[in-house]
């Protein structure tokens, strides 16, 4: 198991604290496909901006909107609940009109945009997100302020913690159930 308080800090032991994520709005992520839709397809594809919603919740109620299976709903990939967030997901429609997505209505959510594709919204084919982040009760601001422009000029180690790993590190663990068992891994859509 990974202890990840234990790692090693590029920058050195930081010397001022504060608070990330104390609000939703505090913590901002915009994805960037790297590409606009193509206007034709049995695909559709809607940027949507989320305010406390899980990235797998909205696309269940979506393929629900849409009265169809929700694996027929992909992403590319899955944003913090705990975040203002704008991503793309994909609704796989074929032959059927195009819907007023106007009116999917779900707290928290709100449809920005949305057109026809040919192609589905693989995991991970996307540019890459943007992230604005507030800092608050921020103590030695002095050194916070010297430790952001340090990670500008040499960036910081990719520890993504529970995001890739789970809870726990169980993530790890069923990856090392499967690598020694070869069990196949449970399709959870």
């Amino acid at each position: 198991m990974i202890e990840f308080d234990n790692l090693t800090y590029l920058h050195g032991k930081p010397q001022g604290t504060g608070l990330l994520k104390a609000n939703p709005e505090d913590f901002v992520v915009v994805e960037d496909l790297g590409f606009e839709p193509d206007g034709e397809g049995e695909h559709i594809l809607v940027r949507i901006l989320k305010n406390g919603c899980n990235t797998r919740f909205v696309a269940d109620a979506l393929a629900k909107f849409l009265k169809i299976h929700a694996r027929e709903v992909s992403f590319a990939g899955q944003k913090d609940k705990h975040a203002v967030t704008e991503q793309w997901l994909c609704a796989r429609v074929p032959g059927k009109e195009m819907p007023d997505l106007s009116a999917f209505q779900l707290e928290g959510c709100q449809v920005l945009e949305y057109a026809r594709h040919k192609r589905k919204l693989r995991l991970g084919a996307l540019k890459g997100n943007a992230f604005t982040l507030v800092l608050r009760e921020v103590s030695n601001r002095d050194d916070v302020e010297q430790r952001l422009i340090d990670i500008c000029v040499k960036g910081v180690p990719n520890y993504f913690g529970a995001q890739r790993f789970g809870i726990g590190g169980s993530n790890l663990q069923g990856a090392q159930r499967w690598a020694q068992t070869n069990t196949p891994v449970r399709d959870s859509q």
